[in-house]
C-alpha cells in the first residue's frame, strides 16, 4: 500500500496488480489521443497477451488508477524483435543492456489528477517484482515530447531511425538505481550494531534473550576464515545482515535428505559410490546379456526345429500337470477351502513333489505372503565439502526484494564452495530469498526437524550465450 497526493490536496491510497483481462474496458477509457500517438495505434488485448508483465494500478475501492505494459523488444520498429541488442549498443556502447535485464514500455496510461504519482509507483513495483531488471526503455518520434508525468521519469540516450520508412525516433531510458536501487553489501563492522539491532527485534527476541543484549557485535568480531558476517547498506545505513560459515555437518544432511541431484554438497571422488551393488552387477550383466543374444536366439532356434521325442513330451506333460495341481492347492490354503486331513496330505505330496523338480527351498506360508521391506540404497560421498551454511539472516521488510544482492558477495568470501545452504523450522513462511533456493526432499526416516534449501553458485549467472554444437 501507498498513498498518492495530488496537486489539489487529494488523497488516494493505492497498491499495484497483476494486470487481467477484465481491466480492458478501463484501460482504454484512459487512452487519450496523446497516449496513441506516443505508442501508436495499440490493440489492448493482443498486447496484455504478449505482455511479459503488465501492471495495474487500483485504489481503496479497487477502481483502476493507471496501467503499465512492459514487452522485451521495443515499441517501434525501429529494430527487429530478436536483434534489438545490438542497435542499441551502437546508440551508447556504455549501457550493458540485455535481453535478461531490459524491458520496454509499450504503453502507459493514467488517471491525470494522479499520473506522475502513479507513474513512479508502477516503476518502483515492476523494479521490486523483477530484480534482474535494470534499464527499462521507451521509444517515440523524435517530434514528441514525453508529456509531463513520462519526462519526470525517463532521460533521452539518442535517436535512432527506422525501419520501414524514414524518421527519426528518440530513445528514452529509466535506470533501477532511481527507483528501487540494487543494495551495497560489504563486510559488517562492530559500528553497524545500532542499525541492526532494531531490524532485529522487530522481528524475533529469543536471540537477544538467549545470547544477551551484544550478541550481534560479538558475532561481528567473531569473524575468520571459516566465519563472515556481511551487511547491505543504503546511503551509509546498514539495513540487512547475513552470517555465514563454512563448516557444515555433512554426515547429518546426508541421513536426512536426498542430495543425489547436487552430489551431495560434495566434490567428486574416485571412491564415490553412487550405485548399489547390485544395481552395478545388474548393469555389467546387461552388456554380456547383449552379447549373448544373437547366439542365443540362433540356439533357440535350431532347438525348436529338431523333432521333441515321445519320452521327452510324457515328462514335459507330466510337469504340467504338477504345477498345475500344486497352484490348484496353494489356491484351496488361500481361500480356507482346505479343511480335512486328506486334502492337507495330498497338498503336503504335492508340495514336496512340485520342490523337487524346482528345487525350490521350503519357506513358511507366512514368509510367502509377508514381503519384505524394501532396503533403499544410499550414495557414499568421499569428496570435499562444496557447500557453507547461512547461520543468521535478517533484512530491513522493506528492501527485502534486494536479498539476492547478499549472495554475489558471500560466494566471492568462499572461492571454493558452489553451493549455499541454509535450514529452516517447517512452518517458517516463505520469504524473498529462499523463492531463490531449492528445498530439498527428506528421507522417511529424517528426524531433524527443519527444512533444508540449497542454491548453487551457477544461479548467479546474468548472461547466457548459445552456439552450434561442433
Amino acid at each position: 500500500m501507498s498513498v498518492l497526493t495530488s496537486p489539489r490536496g487529494k488523497v488516494e491510497v493505492v497498491h499495484c496488480r497483476r494486470t487481467e483481462s477484465q481491466d480492458v474496458y478501463c484501460i482504454k477509457s484512459l487512452i487519450r489521443k496523446f497516449t496513441c500517438k506516443l505508442f501508436g495505434k495499440l490493440n489492448i488485448i493482443y498486447l496484455l497477451e504478449k505482455a511479459n508483465l503488465a501492471v495495474t494500478l487500483c485504489n481503496d475501492k479497487e477502481e483502476i488508477m493507471a496501467q503499465a505494459t512492459f514487452l522485451d523488444y521495443p515499441n517501434w520498429n525501429v529494430a527487429k524483435q530478436d536483434d534489438w541488442v545490438s542497435v542499441f549498443r551502437e546508440l551508447d556502447s556504455d549501457i550493458p543492456c540485455t535481453p535478461l535485464n531490459t524491458l520496454f514500455m509499450h504503453l502507459f496510461v493514467a488517471v491525470d489528477e494522479y499520473s506522475v504519482g502513479c507513474c513512479k509507483e508502477i516503476l518502483r513495483t515492476v523494479y521490486k517484482a523483477v530484480p534482474e531488471l535494470h534499464f527499462i526503455f521507451l521509444i517515440v518520434p523524435s517530434y514528441m515530447s514525453l508529456g509531463s508525468t513520462l519526462i519526470t521519469v525517463f532521460d533521452q540516450v539518442g535517436n535512432i531511425p527506422c525501419l520501414t520508412y524514414e524518421e527519426d525516433f528518440a530513445v528514452h531510458m529509466c535506470h533501477r538505481h532511481s527507483h528501487y536501487p540494487q543494495l551495497h553489501v560489504r563486510k559488517a563492522r562492530v559500528e553497524d550494531h545500532d542499525d541492526l539491532m532494531p531490524i532485529f527485534m522487530r522481528y524475533d527476541t529469543i536471540l537477544k534473550e538467549t545470547y544477551g543484549e551484544y550478541f550481534l557485535a560479538e558475532l561481528i568480531e567473531a569473524q575468520d576464515e571459516e566465519n563472515h558476517a556481511v551487511v547491505c547498506e543504503v546511503e551509509g545505513t546498514a539495513v540487512g545482515f547475513m552470517s555465514v560459515c563454512s563448516r557444515v555437518n555433512m554426515q547429518l544432511l546426508h541421513e536426512c535428505f536426498d542430495l543425489g541431484p547436487f552430489h551431495g554438497l560434495c566434490f567428486p571422488h574416485p571412491d564415490d559410490v553412487l550405485e548399489s551393488p547390485q544395481d552395478l552387477s545388474v548393469r555389467r550383466s546387461q552388456d554380456a546379456e547383449l552379447r549373448s543374444s544373437s547366439q542365443g536366439s540362433q540356439k533357440i532356434v535350431e532347438e525348436l526345429q529338431e523333432p521333441v521325442s515321445p519320452d521327452t513330451m510324457e515328462n514335459i506333460q507330466g510337469n504340467i500337470a504338477r504345477e498345475a495341481a500344486s497352484e490348484e492347492a496353494l489356491t484351496a490354503v488361500h481361500s480356507g477351502n482346505v479343511s480335512e486331513p486328506e486334502d492337507i496330505e495330498k497338498l503336503s505330496d504335492i508340495s514336496t513333489g512340485y520342490a523337487q523338480y524346482h528345487h525350490v527351498s521350503s519357506r513358511s506360508l507366512a514368509s510367502l505372503i509377508l514381503p519384505e521391506e524394501p532396503v533403499h540404497f544410499r550414495p557414499i560421498y568421499r569428496g570435499a565439502s562444496a557447500a557453507f551454511c547461512i547461520q543468521l539472516f535478517c533484512i530491513d521488510e522493506k528492501y527485502e526484494a534486494r536479498s539476492l544482492d547478499f549472495m554475489n558477495f558471500v560466494f566471492s568470501l568462499f572461492s571454493d564452495k558452489n553451493f549455499c545452504v541454509i535450514s529452516l523450522p517447517h512452518l517458517t513462511p516463505e520469504f524473498f530469498l529462499i523463492q531463490n533456493f531449492v528445498k530439498m526432499v527428506p528421507f522417511n526416516t529424517c528426524t531433524l526437524e527443519q527444512d533444508l534449501y540449497v542454491f548453487h553458485r551457477a544461479g548467479l549467472l546474468k548472461n547466457i550465450c548459445l552456439g552450434r554444437s561442433s
